[in-house]
């Protein structure tokens, strides 16, 4: 945290009432293993767990508690509330209330999570940004990289995720960002939201909470770029992306090489910067264009932006490249999937020589089109002329019959991810590259883990 803080001042602004009386803390957890002497620590309540199960026996292990309810026999000072998740972003936004450098936030339903890796990696060359770790994107971890904010930083990337109609919003309320950017809008989470029209409605949330002199990046390639630019807040200024020339940012001259990584100009205000990608897939070219556009509003020189995204080689389970058993090229792209981003994968996997498998797990939360959206993704393949598609999951069934164009024969589908790794171990040899891809629930990455000599994805 930049500064200390206190219950008292918490009470004061946000209500509630103090218990044991008030106490400054400068660290704040909400984890029984990451306790700290010198924190607050806010139990939260979720679907499967309850921290006020245990706080009675943190007396002495921490500085004090924020609770909804009375917790018997506990000397600790208490911030009692009606919401200790609600209280937990509150908190967050007195830490960022105490930050004066700009703040930058990026959301999307594909390629969030690599945008801000670029943006950590240009703003690391000149700068000490606080940038959201891993996922953590939600109602629970965006405050977790508010309380991490210090003296030392002077830039703040947050990646904001939404599982349904008002989470951007709220985030934005409590992280305030300067410079806000959707990155795409594709079919993810379209359980939680109703539609891909309702996914949009609330990504743009991102740009309708912005102050007057923001700036909103907008992916002018994207579907919704005119519904966004239609309901923009007076005052906030805008800067377009993509692989036009009319955009104020755009790609020229886009080349990939034979490992699949892009090269391009990048040209920013009418002057060409050349410029090469060390990630796998064109689709990168327009992350790193939000993320450049992002990374000039924020005042950042071109060379600056091309240097930085220069550096960065990729990020765990997206697009990683190894080689595996039998001298098979095994590319890990298993942190999770959506039809857009398979399309990527298969476009990227099309353009290798030798014999090409895609590996799917199921993809999650698509609503009721999602044995179409499969049998899409399964046709793609069958066109990009890939050599193979095993699925594994009920829903990849759909995907393998359209790959064989209706025929159940020889149908590469499993329910369990033992058969499907011994089935494709037979499959590689050094002429092989296998491209493996999931929703987080399919636990893709065990397999991927299995294709590299690695005895946990076997278990």
């Amino acid at each position: 945290m930049i500064g200390s803080l206190t219950l008292q001042q918490l009470q004061k602004r946000f209500g509630g009432e103090l218990v044991n009386g008030s106490v400054e803390f400068s660290e704040v957890c909400s984890d029984t293993r990451k306790l700290s002497p010198q924190a607050l620590f806010v139990a939260l309540v979720g679907d499967n767990f309850d921290a006020h199960d245990f706080v009675g026996e943190l007396d002495g292990q921490v500085l004090g508690l924020v609770v909804d309810r009375e917790v018997p026999n506990c000397g600790l000072p208490q911030w009692r509330v009606e919401d200790t998740t609600v209280a937990l972003g509150q908190i967050g936004l007195l830490c960022r209330e105490q930050f004066s450098g700009p703040v930058i936030a990026i959301t999307g339903s594909c390629g969030k999570t690599t945008v801000k890796e670029m943006l950590s990696a240009i703003f690391s060359l000149s700068h000490t940004p606080c940038v959201t770790r891993g996922n953590l994107n939600n109602q629970f971890g965006l405050p977790l990289t508010l309380f991490s904010l210090s003296r030392k930083h002077d830039v703040l990337i947050l990646e904001m995720g939404a599982n349904g109609p008002d989470d951007i919003a709220y985030l934005c309320s409590i992280g305030k960002p300067q410079v806000s950017a959707v990155n795409n809008v594709m079919p993810a989470h379209v359980e939680g939201f109703g539609s891909i029209d309702a996914i949009a409605k609330a990504k743009g949330q991102i740009y309708t909470s912005l102050d007057i002199g923001g700036t909103a990046i907008i992916n002018a390639d994207d579907n919704y770029a005119d519904y966004w630019r239609g309901r923009m807040p007076e005052g906030v200024e805008t800067l377009e992306v993509g692989l036009a020339s009319q955009c104020e940012i755009y790609a020229d001259n886009i080349v990939l090489d034979k490992t699949g990584c892009a090269a391009f100009d990048l040209v920013i205000e009418g002057l060409a910067h050349p410029l090469q990608l060390q990630l796998l897939g064109e689709h990168n070219v327009h992350n790193a264009l939000v993320a450049a556009a992002c990374a000039f509003a924020a005042g950042l020189s071109a060379a600056e932006i091309v240097q930085g995204l220069s550096t960065l080689k990729g990020v765990d389970g997206r697009l990683q490249e190894q080689r595996g058993i039998a001298g098979a090229t095994v590319i890990d792209d298993s942190y999770n999937a959506n039809p857009g981003s398979v399309g990527a994968a298969i476009e990227l996997l099309a353009q290798r020589s030798g014999k090409k498998i895609l590996v799917l797990g199921d993809m999650a939360e698509l609503g009721p089109d999602a044995e179409e959206m499969h049998r899409s993704v399964g046709d793609l393949a069958r066109e990009r002329g890939l050599d193979a598609l095993f699925t594994l999951g009920p829903l990849g069934a759909a995907a393998s019959l359209a790959f064989n164009q209706g025929s159940s024969e020889s149908l590469r589908n499993y329910r369990n991810r033992e058969p499907l790794i011994a089935a494709l171990t037979h499959e590689l040899d050094n002429n092989t590259t296998i491209l493996v891809k999931g929703s987080r629930s399919a636990r893709m990455e065990l397999v991927a883990e299995a294709l590299l000599g690695n005895s946990r994805g076997e278990k």
